[in-house]
């Protein structure tokens, strides 16, 4: 009775452990099954044995089987290839090789596996493995005297090197080789077969080989936020997910995890951590792109307000004289003198082109001087015409003019004169009075350039900065 309520206890204690496994994230197995034991194929070492205990251990009438469900497997993957398991067998068991009848047998333990299957695939069917273990083994050899007849190996046996009964309780080592066969993925069948030694022991009365058999079943993987993805593989284990993201939910759908996201309810971009890029000035240029984030700007100036250099009002991008203020319908600049065109016309017709060329003489310097003062005074913007006399091609004519007219927006340019409140045009000999065949001396009067004030926005936008006013009607031949 006594013994029979110490496999009970043994048997309920590894039971007992599932109740543990059902709380872990880790895979478990359970395993329930039959066992048979061969003390027949135990050797001793003599030389008269001639291995004849190697043929016994494949001798099916050698194992006392004890039957239905007298092994108890409960196994955790802990890494990798690694198992850790218990293991308790029970059995009322005889040993034939010293003649003693069944005494009751508890054998229950720790033991490590090593799969075999974590080099191909661990999820294979095909599931074996070694094991070695330490275990408690309680087998009672009291009542046999030793040295005593060992009737598998013709010999006799001492245990102590003395006479003296055997002892009832003993630490076992199991060592042995395994295979567990998935028919489904938590449902299989196990085979195990083991040498069992007790090294503490001077002798190996009590060691055997041991066979068995289970059915398995394998489970405790869990899915706590039921999103499909297991626990162990759910980087986000209490919150639904998405398989993409290892089980953590996208909240705000910008493709960033929420685990990863620094503004989960919040679409934004990798590149600032899912967060959107602030608007500080709200003028709808994202602070990274705006070059003034604290002032609203439109987009087309990268963010900052247009500057108004002179105050007036009127934008720099619109104003015809940025520095000087000035009114709308002047484009910005002020109001003109009603002399300053009469001026500057007065001052051009002292400018003077060496002959058949748009090259400016040196005495025509003073006048361009005093021309380009009373511009940068008075404002306004002016339109430069070239005119040249009848004598040679319309063509070439035209041409001369546009270039003289060119030159003299170059020269005041250079003088200090904003260039964009100038345009040049050339008219070629359209406004000439005097004869083709007039003297040179009378044709001067028509070699000029004339100066316009031009105050709308519709007839300055049609020119060019260096335009002619005609086409050409033939090819340029020079003047003579």
């Amino acid at each position: 009775m006594k013994n029979l309520k110490l496999g009970i206890s043994a048997l309920a204690l590894t039971v007992a452990s599932t109740v543990f496994a059902q709380t872990s994230n880790n895979p478990w197995l359970i395993g329930v099954g039959a066992h048979g034991v061969n003390h027949m194929a135990v050797a001793n070492g003599g030389v008269g044995e001639k291995f004849n205990h190697f043929q016994r251990l494949f001798n099916v009438g050698d194992y006392h089987i004890t039957p239905p469900l007298s092994k108890l497997t409960v196994a955790r993957h802990l890494v990798g290839p690694l198992v850790l398991d218990w293991q308790t067998s029970v059995g009322n068991v005889p040993n034939a090789r010293f003649n003693m009848g069944k005494e009751f047998m508890l054998m229950t333990g720790l033991g490590l596996q090593l799969k075999a299957n974590a080099l191909w695939n661990e999820e294979s069917w095909f599931d074996p493995y070694l094991r070695v273990g330490a275990s408690y083994l309680r087998h009672d050899y009291s009542g046999v005297i030793f040295p005593t007849y060992d009737a598998a190996n013709d010999v006799m046996v001492n245990y102590d090197d003395k006479n003296s009964s055997g002892k009832a309780n003993h630490f076992a080592m199991p060592f042995g080789l395994g295979s567990n066969f998935w028919i489904t993925k938590n449902f299989g069948l196990g085979i195990q077969g083991d040498y069992v030694s007790t090294p503490f022991n001077n002798g190996n009365a009590p060691n055997f080989w041991q066979a068995s058999a289970s059915i398995l079943f394998r489970f405790g993987q869990r899915d706590r936020d039921g999103d499909g993805i297991l626990d162990k593989d759910d980087l986000c284990p209490d919150t639904p997910g998405l398989p993409e993201f290892q089980g953590c939910p996208d909240t705000d759908g910008d493709g960033i995890p929420d685990n990863l996201d620094d503004c989960p309810d919040v679409a934004g971009p990798v590149e600032n951590n899912g967060c959107p890029w602030p608007d500080t000035d709200g003028d709808g240029v994202i602070d990274k792109d705006d070059n003034c984030p604290d002032v609203p700007g439109p987009v087309e100036n990268q963010g900052c307000p247009w500057p108004d250099t002179d105050g007036d009002g009127i934008l720099d991008k619109d104003d015809a004289c940025p520095t000087i203020p000035g009114l709308p319908e002047y484009n910005g600049c002020p109001k003109p003198k009603e002399v300053t065109q009469v001026e500057v016309e007065k001052e051009l017709k002292a400018v003077y082109f060496d002959f058949d060329k748009a090259t400016i003489k040196p005495e025509s310097n003073g006048a361009l001087n005093t021309a380009a003062d009373i511009i940068k005074k008075d404002g306004g913007r002016f339109l430069l015409v070239g005119e040249t006399d009848k004598k040679g091609s319309e063509a070439y004519n035209l041409n001369l003019s546009q270039r003289r007219a060119a030159a003299v927006v170059a020269a005041l340019d250079a003088r200090g004169v904003d260039p964009s409140v100038l345009k040049s045009i050339g008219v070629g000999e359209q406004n000439a009075k005097v004869p083709e065949n007039a003297s040179n001396a009378e044709r001067e009067a028509d070699r000029k350039v004339t100066v316009r004030y031009v105050g709308d926005d519709a007839e300055w936008n049609k020119y060019q900065k260096s335009d002619v006013v005609a086409p050409k009607k033939a090819a340029p031949k020079k003047r003579k």
